[in-house]
């Protein structure tokens, strides 16, 4: 008998366990690999700062704006403009819960930005845009972006900038919810 070569006998339960064992590794090292994935992708996503803020107001939509526009006049800043998206998109034959977008702007911040060629491409988040809605419930909730997080991606002068005017916006916010009473 060739040393090499195992009886028959022996060699099909020597194939089946060597099988089971391959199949087992595999199993394993993709588990393994998936923890680890796991592992290494939670902490990504519990870092990131949340894009987008949002506060419930305690009162209805008409008192929660008065009290927004009081607290920007309060603040220097000023409303540019605001958007009724729900009676934009009412005429085009959509029925929503009132959405209103205000434009919301410092000139200090504004012109810091604007008045310089390596800040300027900040331009398309100029104005400030706070968001005051309605929900199906009858909810009253103040919705902007997370200035002071981007502000962190952007850098630099114009990084810097952003995150003062997020913080001020803050706020404003903060003083028309506690006007509201919160």
């Amino acid at each position: 008998m060739n040393s090499l070569t195992a009886p028959r006998s022996i060699r099909k339960p020597l194939l089946h366990s060597a099988a089971w064992l391959l199949l087992a590794i595999t199993l394993w090292l993709f588990a393994a690999m998936a923890s680890a994935q796991a592992q290494t992708q939670a902490p990504a996503r519990a870092a990131m700062p949340a894009l987008f803020l949002e506060d419930t107001s305690p009162k209805a939509l008409v008192p929660t704006v008065e009290a927004f526009r009081e607290a920007v006049r309060a603040a220097g800043w000023s409303i540019l403009d605001v958007t009724n998206m729900a009676g934009i998109l009412s005429e085009r034959g959509f029925t929503l819960h009132p959405v209103l977008v205000f434009d919301a702007c410092s000139a200090r911040y504004s012109a810091d930005l604007l008045s310089r060629d390596e800040t300027r491409f900040v331009a398309s988040m100029i104005p400030c845009r706070v968001a005051i809605y309605q929900t199906s419930t009858g909810k009253v909730v103040i919705s902007r972006m997370n200035s002071v997080a981007m502000a962190g991606m952007v850098g630099g002068h114009a990084g810097t900038v952003i995150r003062k005017s997020g913080e001020e916006m803050e706020q404003i916010i903060q003083a028309t919810l506690k006007k509201l009473g919160s």
